[in-house]
């Protein structure tokens, strides 16, 4: 059942794609070069545990992972407008809530940000949204 990460990932990109006001996406090898000035966001699956939800024949999966969308917006702005991505993010990721591709629900655990850092041309401040599915 390993297609069920195409699943999760179909899910967690969808949302990130219909979020109002999120900049160029980076999506994951795809190339992609950013424009001077702009802000854009990098999406990132992080798959981390599979296994059995409990013993037995045929038993429910657990899946679990972490959805990393790095916020890079220029530099020299200051902290705010990284911080404004960041949180348009994490307000779209709440935690607790489900998001759905299909049959497929995938369950928010968390969404919380990083320190941000410079990268050289942009600050980029890296938003953790923590996932989990039984399947």
């Amino acid at each position: 059942m390993a297609s069920i990460y195409d699943d999760i990932r179909q899910a967690l990109e969808t949302q990130l794609s219909g979020i109002t006001g999120v900049p160029s996406i980076a999506w994951e090898n795809i190339t992609f070069e950013p424009t001077t000035g702009s802000s854009y966001v990098v999406p990132r699956l992080f798959p981390t545990t599979r296994e059995p939800a409990h013993r037995g024949l045929n038993p429910q999966m657990f899946y679990q992972g972490l959805f990393q969308v790095q916020c890079c917006v220029p530099e020299g702005l200051g902290p705010a407008a990284a911080d404004t991505l960041a949180n348009l993010i994490i307000d779209n990721f709440e935690a607790t809530s489900d998001i759905a591709s299909g049959a497929t629900i995938v369950r928010i655990r968390y969404a919380e940000r990083e320190q941000g850092m410079s990268n050289g041309t942009h600050f980029m401040v890296p938003v953790n949204i923590g996932w989990y599915i039984y399947a």
